[in-house]
C-alpha cells in the first residue's frame, strides 16, 4: 500500500463509524416513540373529579370548588306511602238522554200534583154534600151520587199519574242508577250542575277478572294537561260494548275540552299501601334506555343508582327500593356529573351504589 493513500482510509473508516453510530441513534428513537404509552388518567383533573373505590361500592368523588362550578344542588326524599297504579280507559257521558227523562218527571210530577189536587178538592166537596145529605138540607141523592161520582175519578186520575211519575222514576234508575235517580226526585243541586255542564259524569268499566272493587275517588287525564279527581257516584247500570265488565259512574268538575263522547283515562290505587320515595324528575337522567339518579353518599361523593319507572307520579317516580328516607339526591347538576363519569358510556352497574331497601 502507498503511504499516500493513508490518509483517504482513515477518513473513510471515520465516516463509516459515525454512519453507523447515527443509525443506532435513531433505531433507539424510532423504538422509543413506538413504545406504549402509560394510559392518561380517565377523570377531569380540571373539575377535581375522580372515581373512587375506597371504603365500598364506586362513587364519583367531586370537590366543593366542582361542585360550585357545576352548579349541583341536592334535595332530601322525604318517606311517602302509595298504593299500587291502575289505570282503565273511561267516557265522559252524554246527558241528552237524562235531559229527556228529567223532563218527563217533571211533566209527570206536575200531573201528579194536579190531579191530587182535584182528588182532594172533590173528595172536600163530596163530603160537604154527604154531610148535608144526613142533615136533610135540601141536598138530594142524585146530587150526591153526581159528586161521588167525581170524587172517584178524581182519585184514579191522581193514582194513574202516581204510577206514570214511578215509571219514569224507574227508568231514570235503569238508566242512570239509584243516585242519579234520587238527585231527578229531590231535584238536587248536583243534578243541575251536571244539566248546566259544570259538572261532567264519566263511565268507567272494571273488567270481570280484575281482583278489586272499583275505587271510591280517580285521577282523569284532561285533554289541556293535567289531571281531575273523579268521585264515585254508583254503579252504572248501562254496559260499554267496547269492555265487557261491569260499570260504574263518576261525577267530575267540568274542564275545558270535557266534551261528551271523550275517551279519558282513570289512574287509582289498589290494593295494600306501599312505603318508598317520590324521586323527582329533575334528579332523574337517562342513559342507554334506563334512568339514573345521583345519591350524595358523602359531602364530595355521588353514587348512581337505577330508578325504576313503573309507578309514575306527578312530577316523579315512586320508588320502593334503591332509595331511603332523608337521603339527598341530586336534582341540579345530574347531567354533568353523567358526563364526567368515567363509566357513563357503559351503563355500567359497577358505577351503582346498592342502596338499602
Amino acid at each position: 500500500m502507498k503511504k499516500g493513500n493513508l490518509p483517504w482510509l482513515a477518513i473513510a473508516a471515520a465516516l463509516a463509524l459515525s454512519g453507523t453510530l447515527l443509525i443506532r441513534n435513531l433505531t433507539a428513537r424510532e423504538g422509543l416513540a413506538a413504545a406504549p404509552q402509560a394510559p392518561a388518567a380517565a377523570p377531569d383533573k380540571s373539575l377535581g373529579a375522580q372515581l373512587s373505590a375506597a371504603g365500598g361500592p364506586r362513587a364519583i368523588h367531586v370537590d366543593q370548588s366542582a361542585q360550585a362550578r357545576l352548579s349541583i344542588r341536592t334535595s332530601p326524599l322525604a318517606a311517602g306511602r302509595e298504593q299500587h297504579q291502575r289505570t282503565l280507559p273511561a267516557t265522559v257521558l252524554p246527558v241528552q238522554t237524562l235531559v229527556s227523562l228529567v223532563a218527563s218527571y217533571q211533566a209527570a210530577a206536575a200531573q201528579l200534583q194536579k190531579a191530587q189536587i182535584t182528588a182532594r178538592v172533590a173528595k172536600q166537596e163530596y163530603e160537604r154534600l154527604e154531610k148535608l145529605y144526613r142533615n136533610q138540607r135540601n141536598v138530594s141523592a142524585k146530587a150526591l151520587e153526581a159528586q161521588a161520582g167525581i170524587y172517584h175519578g178524581d182519585e184514579v186520575d191522581a193514582q194513574t199519574a202516581q204510577e206514570s211519575l214511578a215509571l219514569v222514576a224507574a227508568s231514570v234508575r235503569q238508566s242512570w242508577g239509584d243516585r242519579v235517580s234520587g238527585w231527578v226526585r229531590r231535584g238536587s243541586k248536583t243534578l243541575q250542575r251536571v244539566l248546566g255542564r259544570q259538572d261532567a259524569l264519566v263511565e268507567m268499566t272494571l273488567p270481570l277478572d280484575v281482583p278489586f272493587t272499583a275505587p271510591t275517588e280517580v285521577a282523569l287525564d284532561l285533554p289541556a294537561g293535567g289531571r281531575a279527581p273523579g268521585k264515585l257516584v254508583s254503579a252504572f247500570p248501562q254496559a260499554d260494548p267496547r269492555v265487557q265488565g261491569v260499570g260504574f259512574l263518576y261525577l267530575t268538575h267540568g274542564q275545558p275540552g270535557l266534551a261528551p263522547g271523550l275517551n279519558l283515562v282513570a289512574h287509582f290505587g289498589v290494593g295494600a299501601l306501599a312505603t318508598g320515595v317520590v324521586i323527582p324528575s329533575s334528579a332523574v337522567v337517562w342513559n342507554h334506555g334506563r334512568a339514573w339518579a345521583y345519591v350524595a353518599t358523602a359531602a364530595d361523593r355521588f353514587a348512581r343508582r337505577e330508578v325504576a319507572t313503573d309507578a309514575p307520579e306527578p312530577g316523579g317516580w315512586f320508588v320502593t327500593r334503591g332509595f331511603a328516607a332523608g337521603e339527598r339526591v341530586v336534582t341540579r347538576g345530574a347531567e354533568e356529573l353523567l358526563a364526567i363519569e368515567p363509566s357513563h358510556a357503559a351503563g355500567s352497574p359497577t358505577s351503582m351504589e346498592t342502596g338499602g331497601d
